[in-house]
């Protein structure tokens, strides 16, 4: 049953007003772009800070953490209606900035979703759903939603209904985090998949829950045949991929668990049945692991070099064959037109899971290193090859355009 109700009266808001310069006044690089780049930093003492550059080009091989925004934790940014919006690390709140011509930072508002039993970095945005820039949900108890305006910072109620079931063959609910960059545009499909408590055995399929964007309830519920969906990405015409990010993917090499694959949603919501399993002979049988489309009839993937792994298969999955398969993911790019796909040339390491960005047309994937310290940022191109751009401290994780 659907439990929605007005409670902004509950949500900790806080305006404030920028500052506008007075009439015939503006400022220099007023009508100049902006750009945002954010990378973690891991500290020796276990600490872990999120740091905000931003700049006027898109060229960003000029980008230093040197003047850079410090937030404490995991916190994360997304871009709405020419807004840096920022959701904290350590408390369950978001905060909205106008980006000032010198590249100065104006709070304009603050929202809290502690009041609905969210605590921590719970509101991260790897736990929201944007159905445009008035309508986000943000995951509450597993299946329940609070649904918010992005743009007025405004907390408009609850949705509470859900068919899915909590529990299925030993395994407990769990609600997937919304892997970057999220999608800004409806309609939501929010995956959830069946997990142990280790976070290593999921279930074969993963039920995608389909929401109205009038009502906000849950329309309809698609089990897809795939393990533990949670990355996913739009094409032009309304096909939504998806694909898992890097719990478990290797075990369904030995016989422990259901084999990692790639399914997409017709613009219909419903599984395109005949898509996806065509994926792996265009590697040369290699498993396809996190899969985006680009745009343009191109995606981008990793995919896992099973034949370059000094792995016996057949002798079960131990922690030496995870770590050696660790280091064999390769970074390919696919053309969905001509239903190829090749290995990109130039990476020196990529994870199962990655990040990327796509500014101006241009395409950047973020590659860190093996201990997360520092991490080098290529640019794609067109015939599969990169040029280094950046080489950076920390984790790189987001580059958007905020206006």
């Amino acid at each position: 049953m659907l439990g929605l109700f007005a409670c902004g009266d509950e949500a900790t808001i806080i305006s404030v007003a920028p500052e506008v310069p007075a009439a015939g006044d503006e400022p220099d690089g007023a009508d100049e772009p902006v750009y945002a780049f954010q990378t973690v930093v891991f500290g020796p003492d276990d600490s872990t800070s999120s740091y905000v550059a931003l700049t006027h080009s898109n060229d960003i091989s000029g980008v230093t953490l040197e003047g850079a925004r410090e937030f404490p934790g995991y916190a994360f940014i997304t871009v709405v209606d020419g807004k840096l919006l920022v959701s904290s690390g350590e408390e369950p709140i978001v905060t909205s900035y106008d980006i000032t011509p010198e590249l100065g930072w104006s709070e304009v508002s603050r929202m809290g979703f502690d009041s609905y039993g969210i605590t921590g970095g719970g509101a991260g945005f790897e736990r929201h759903w944007f159905l445009n820039q008035t309508t986000a949900y943000v995951t509450l108890d597993v299946t329940k939603r609070v649904i918010w305006n992005p743009t007025t910072m405004t907390i408009e109620g609850v949705a509470e209904d859900s068919a899915l079931e909590l529990t299925r063959e030993g395994l407990v609910l769990d609600a997937s985090f919304n892997r970057q960059p999220r999608i800004l545009g409806g309609p939501i499909l929010k995956p959830f998949y069946y997990r142990d408590d280790q976070w290593y055995r999921f279930g074969p399929t993963t039920p995608i829950a389909v929401y109205d964007p009038d009502t906000h309830r849950e329309q309809a519920i698609i089990d897809v045949p795939c393990p533990a969906l949670e990355v996913q990405s739009r094409d032009e015409a309304g096909y939504t991929y998806f694909s898992p990010w890097s719990y478990g993917p290797e075990s369904g090499l030995f016989g422990e668990g259901p084999e990692v694959c790639i399914r997409r949603i017709s613009p219909d919501n419903t599984l395109d049945e005949s898509w996806g399993s065509e994926l792996t002979t265009w590697t040369g049988g290699r498993p396809v692991m996190v899969f985006r489309y680009m745009g343009g009839g191109k995606a981008i993937g990793t995919v896992l070099h099973t034949d370059e792994a000094d792995v016996d298969y057949s002798a079960g999955y131990t922690d030496e064959a995870a770590l050696e398969l660790a280091g064999k993911y390769r970074l390919w790019l696919f053309d969905l037109e001509n239903q190829s796909a090749q290995q990109v040339t130039g990476v020196d390491r990529i994870d199962s899971g990655f990040f990327w960005g796509i500014i101006d047309g241009r395409t950047f994937v973020f590659a860190p290193y093996e201990d997360w310290s520092r991490s080098k940022v290529y640019e794609l191109f067109p015939d599969a090859s990169v040029s280094e751009v950046l080489d950076t401290a920390g984790y790189a994780y987001e580059l958007l355009r905020v206006r």
